[in-house]
Parts: structure tokens; C-alpha cells; sequence
């Protein structure tokens, strides 16, 4: 009497409702077994559930079963699969693994459904024909699944797991209020507070709030989500896409309307574009970036009236861009080197004299979105607190382990008190200020040094400077602190 091994696999539903489901296929491998005088232990019962039979190494229980197949003193004698294609739908690897179970440690692959000879020379054809087949339709599949996930994007309906932000009713998305914060709070601070991706990615970690798949944020988590066009009504959808894989300048990229509420407006949304193409490390620059600019006060300035930036115009002036482009009314030319004379005393007054009138940065809307979500934190603590009090009151937990309990989630509570208490902006303003100044002293030995080069000068300048707004209507040029 031989033992035997057991290899089942589903990969969709559809095989389920067409008996390929894995205890139609268990039930038919044991009793094939009884009618064979096979054994058939539990641990020896290998089962991949909802995976493709296209790549070995991601089936986990298929790699397992082959690993202990090279076990020595041997485990079992055999192999049993329901059909040849349950054991792979891959020619390659249907080849090379059952070369290598059959010569090296002499344990041979047996499809209950299709019963051939090993030794007969028929038989080795027609299961090369059999696996020939399991591949055309695998390919076949992937095919038609690719070209129905083509459709459905141009209909705008959704096909893949929902974003952050959002859950999915009816095929449909629907916002996640509490994700919903947290997606606004990133934009926020990346764009508006400055923050690098890494700090946010602490920041959100140390709230212990984990993405989609329960995971910890990292940088590439924060730079996704900034990138994800879902957040102001998209869709987005890249044939041919490897997975785990992204690039969001792919030109085979499609991008259409949802049917879904945003969570961005346009505006934040373009202002992250516009931050994330000047720091972002791992996009290419843009072809039209000029890498030796004639000014240090290139893309600084810009027009109040429409928001465009100010642009070279002639030898030694500025004009509003949105005029050029036939959008805005204001005409007005300004001379380079006013501006270079503004910066340089507004810098010199701030450096002396502590003179510091705006700072770009609204915290008090990213203030009250970081303080939403601490409430909902401790909203979310505070119900397991009752929970597991009734988890003690109906004899579901001992007393020692409702305590341990209470104390974790007391523990958390107290840590996230002190955060709300520390959403201090009075204190925030003094230490921004403070960072402003001592940047200040630096940008400003550097724009006094003739040395330094015209692109050095337009780097630290945008380092410090966030905008110079020009208001035609008072004729005034007013400078903005990152």
C-alpha cells in the first residue's frame, strides 16, 4: 500500500460552480484512493484556494508540497490531482517539476480525471497535450479578462480593490470618512504644512493607523496616494501593468470619469502636482524645465489676479503668464531687479529684525483635520473599552484578561490625549518663525554672493520664498515664507 499526497486549487468562482470547487475535488481524489489502495493523511493534503495555476513559486502550498517531496526518508510515494491542470497551467513548470518528483525522488504526478500509463509512449504525448491545452486557456483567460477589464474602465466602473478613503457598496465607491481625514491630512501637509513624505509617514504611524491592508505607511504609500487621481473623481487603469508596479507617466495610462465622490478639490490637487513635480526624486524632471535659469526669481512670482506665474519677458522684465496665454488682463511689466531689491531687504528685515508678515501655511485647517482624527481614535478606543467589558460581563475573558485589556487600551487613550493637547498652534507659529530666520541668514549670504551661481540662488530662494504675489490693483509685490 502507497501513501499519497493530495494536490487541490481553485482560482475563480466559476470553477467552483463547475465542480472544480475543493472539496468536490478532495472527495474525488479520496475515494479514487480507496478504489487504488492509497493512503491519504491529512498533513499530506496540500491546498492553494482563489490562485492561478500560471506560476509556481506563487502558489505557497504547491512549493511546500514540492519541498517536502525532497525530504529524506521519503513521505510519500505519490502525488494526486484532480486534473493535470490543478497541478499547473504552465507548460515549463509542469515539465520541470514533475521531471524533477519523477527522476530525482521518483514520486509520480497522477491526474484522477485522466488516467495515462507513465511507461506507455502514447500517454507521454497525450499529457503534453493535456498541459499544451492547460496553458492555451490560461493565456486564452488572461486575455479576455484583460480586454473585459478595458470595458468596464471606460464606463468608468471599478474594478480593482477600493483606495484608501474609500470602501466599495454595489460595485460603487463610497467615501470612508474616517480613511477620508487621513487621505486630506496627507495632502495638507505635503503640500500646504511642507512636510517630507518620511515625516508624514511618521506621523501616521505613530497613530498607529495602518492602510487597506493593515499595514504600516511608508514613503511609497504616501507617494501613491498623492499620485492617485481617484481622489478628485478618476479612475485610473494601465493595460498590461506589472503587479506591485507603477508609473504614473506610462502613456498607455487611460484616465476617465467616476462615478464616485472626491475627496480633493481640483485645487489642492493641482498645488500637490505642481510640489510633488519640484521635489519629487523619482520622476524624471519635465522636458520643458529650464535647467539654467536666466533669473533667480524664476517661477517665484506670481500674478494675484489669476495665480499664474510671472514670466521673462524681454531682457529684464516679468509679465503675468496667464496675460501671454490670453486668460488674464493684467499687463503689468515689472522690473527683475525691483524684485531681486524686495527679496533681499524683506530677507535682511526678517534676518535683523524678526520682521516675519505671512507665512504660507493654513494650519488651521490641517490642525482641525489632525485633531478629527485623534477624536476618532479615541472614539474607536473608548468602544473597545466597552466591548471588552462585556467580553468580562459574559464570562468570555477572565478578570486577569479584561485588566491587561483596560490597561493597553488606557495606555493608548493617555498617549493620545497628550497629542491632542499638543496640537498647540501658538507654539507651532514661534518654532515655524524661528526656522524661517535661521534659513534667512543663509539665502541671504547667498543671493549677496556673486560667486554663487543663478541656479544655486533660484533653488535656496524657492527653499525659503513660497510665492511674491503681484497685486496690479495697489501695485504692490507681497512676499510669502514657506
Amino acid at each position: 500500500m502507497k501513501i499519497g499526497a493530495v494536490y487541490i486549487r481553485v482560482s475563480t468562482e466559476d470553477q467552483a460552480r463547475d465542480g472544480y470547487s475543493l472539496d468536490a475535488q478532495l472527495k474525488a481524489i479520496k475515494k479514487y484512493a480507496q478504489s487504488n489502495n492509497i493512503i491519504i493523511e491529512s498533513k499530506y493534503i496540500f491546498c492553494d484556494e482563489g490562485i492561478s495555476g500560471r506560476k509556481a513559486e506563487k502558489r505557497p502550498a504547491f512549493m511546500e508540497m514540492i519541498k517536502q517531496a525532497k525530504s529524506k526518508p521519503k513521505k510519500f510515494d505519490l502525488i494526486l490531482v484532480h486534473k493535470f491542470d490543478r497541478f499547473s497551467r504552465n507548460r515549463e513548470d509542469s515539465v520541470v517539476y514533475k521531471a524533477l518528483l519523477k527522476k530525482e525522488y521518483n514520486i509520480p504526478v497522477i491526474s484522477i480525471s485522466e488516467p495515462l500509463d507513465p511507461d506507455d509512449k502514447m500517454s507521454v504525448i497525450m499529457e503534453a497535450f493535456l498541459e499544451a491545452m492547460a496553458e492555451y486557456y490560461s493565456l486564452n483567460l488572461s486575455g479576455e479578462v484583460k480586454k473585459g477589464q478595458l470595458e468596464k474602465h471606460s464606463k468608468g466602473q471599478l474594478q480593482t480593490r477600493p483606495s484608501f478613503g474609500y470602501n466599495v457598496s454595489n460595485n460603487r465607491l463610497i467615501i470612508n470618512n474616517s480613511e477620508a481625514k487621513i487621505v486630506k491630512l496627507i495632502f495638507e501637509q505635503y503640500t500646504i504644512e511642507h512636510l517630507s513624505m518620511m515625516q508624514i509617514c511618521k506621523n501616521l504611524n505613530n497613530l498607529k493607523i495602518k492602510t487597506k491592508s493593515g499595514n504600516s505607511f511608508e514613503n511609497r504609500t504616501i507617494y501613491y496616494i498623492l499620485n492617485n487621481p481617484t481622489y478628485i473623481g478618476k479612475l485610473r487603469y494601465t493595460p498590461n501593468k506589472r503587479k506591485g508596479t507603477y508609473s504614473f507617466d506610462d502613456l498607455n495610462t487611460i484616465i476617465v470619469n467616476g462615478d464616485h465622490e472626491p475627496i480633493i478639490n481640483i485645487e489642492l490637487w493641482n498645488m500637490t502636482q505642481n510640489e510633488l513635480a519640484k521635489n519629487n526624486k523619482w520622476k524624471k524632471p519635465k522636458q520643458h524645465i529650464d535647467v539654467d535659469p536666466k533669473t533667480w526669481i524664476k517661477g517665484i512670482v506670481r500674478c494675484k489676479d489669476c495665480g499664474c506665474t510671472m514670466v521673462m519677458n524681454g531682457k529684464n522684465k516679468i509679465r503675468c503668464n496667464g496675460y501671454n496665454k490670453g486668460k488674464c488682463n493684467n499687463n503689468v511689466m515689472i522690473n527683475v531687479q525691483d524684485i531681486y531689491k524686495l527679496i533681499i531687504e524683506t530677507i535682511r528685515e526678517t534676518i535683523t529684525h524678526g520682521i516675519i508678515n505671512n507665512i504660507i501655511e493654513k494650519k488651521e485647517k490641517c490642525a482641525t483635520n489632525q485633531y478629527e482624527i485623534l477624536i476618532d481614535k479615541l472614539y474607536q478606543l473608548k468602544e473597545k473599552e466597552k466591548r471588552i467589558k462585556e467580553a468580562y460581563q459574559d464570562g468570555i475573558d477572565t478578570k486577569e484578561e479584561y485588566k491587561e485589556n483596560k490597561r493597553m487600551i488606557l495606555k493608548e487613550i493617555e498617549k493620545i490625549n497628550k497629542e491632542i493637547k499638543n496640537l498647540d498652534n501658538s507654539k507651532q507659529e514661534k518654532e515655524r518663525k524661528k526656522e524661517i530666520i535661521e534659513n534667512g541668514k543663509k539665502v541671504y549670504e547667498i543671493l549677496l554672493n556673486d560667486k554663487i551661481s543663478i541656479k544655486e540662488k533660484n533653488d535656496v530662494v524657492h527653499h525659503l520664498i513660497n510665492k511674491i504675489e503681484f497685486d496690479k490693483n495697489n501695485n504692490l509685490l507681497e512676499l510669502y515664507y514657506n
